[in-house]
């Protein structure tokens, strides 16, 4: 599966926001920052991820962005919806209805099928599932003697 840019750089400027929930709003420079994200490309993407409702923003110099909502409820695939639309979760089903090769049946209800599988598996990580990896990961690269 093929992740675009705007759907990577959302889902990590959204992690930055989960993993730093009780620390209040966070300004976009700052999650530009951290997640080496292009500052103004995140505008585009907060701008859209706020029309879902998954972000606020505050203006003012202690303003900043903030998650709506427990993380352990949003989807990686809720992300996708807000970002990609739905258009691009459905299946483009043959164009050329009149095209009958042996087997085009059958290779198309694979890619159908993998499709399908993709989404029920994005459907079913939140931002808290991801925050709770990298802290697995940072506890065990951080290790003192």
């Amino acid at each position: 599966m093929r992740v675009s840019k705007r759907l990577d750089y959302g889902v990590r400027a959204l992690f930055e926001l989960a993993a730093r929930q009780s620390g209040g709003p966070i300004q976009s420079r700052e999650i530009a920052q951290r997640q080496a994200i292009p500052e103004a490309y995140l505008h585009q993407l907060m701008a859209a991820l706020a029309r879902a409702g998954m972000v606020q923003g505050t203006r003012g110099p202690s303003g900043g962005h903030r998650l709506v909502g427990d993380p352990a409820t949003i989807t990686l695939g809720q992300v996708y919806l807000a970002l990609e639309g739905p258009n691009r979760r459905d299946h483009p089903h043959d164009a050329d209805a009149s095209s009958h090769a042996m087997g085009a049946a059958v290779v198309h209800a694979a890619w159908h099928e993998l499709e399908q599988r993709s989404f029920a598996y994005l459907d079913s990580v939140t931002l808290a599932d991801l925050v709770e990896r990298a802290r697995s990961v940072d506890e065990i690269v951080d290790y003192a003697i």
